[in-house]
C-alpha cells in the first residue's frame, strides 16, 4: 500500500499540528495456501510476525537452507480477515481524502488474492 500527500511541506505541517497526513508505507499481506499446495503437503517457506511486523523467508533445504527477515509498516498472515486489513490500511487512506489530502493506494499481488476486495 502506498499513501502520499498534497507534498512534503504539507506532511510536516500537518504531523507538527496534529493534523492528518502520513509517509509512504508498505504492508504486506500472506496469502493462504491453496489447495494445490495442501494436497501435495507444501511447507510454508514464508512465515509472518505481526507484532515484530515481519516476514522471514526460507531459501533451500537442509544444510543449504538460509533465512531473510525484513520489515515492514505492517504485516497480515494468511489468518487476517479483509475487514481487519480493510481497517488497518485502507480506511485511514479514505479518511485523509475526505479531509482533502491526495492519497493513492497501490496493491500488487497475485490474480485472485483479495485485492480487488481490499
Amino acid at each position: 500500500m502506498v499513501k502520499t500527500d498534497r507534498s512534503a511541506a504539507s506532511a510536516s505541517s500537518a504531523r507538527s499540528s496534529g493534523g492528518g497526513g502520513s509517509n509512504i508505507q508498505v504492508v504486506v499481506r500472506l496469502r493462504p495456501m491453496n489447495d494445490k499446495e495442501k494436497r501435495h503437503g507444501t511447507l510454508p517457506v514464508i512465515t509472518a510476525k505481526t507484532q515484530q511486523r515481519s516476514v522471514t523467508v526460507i531459501k533451500g533445504k537442509g544444510r543449504k537452507q538460509s533465512k531473510s527477515s525484513y520489515s515492514f509498516d505492517n504485516v497480515f498472515t494468511a489468518f487476517s480477515s479483509q475487514e481487519e486489513v480493510f481497517e488497518a490500511t485502507v480506511k485511514p487512506v479514505i479518511n485523509d481524502v475526505m479531509r482533502g489530502f491526495e492519497s493513492t493506494v497501490f496493491a500488487y499481488g497475485q490474480t485472485g488474492t483479495g485485492k480487488v476486495s481490499c
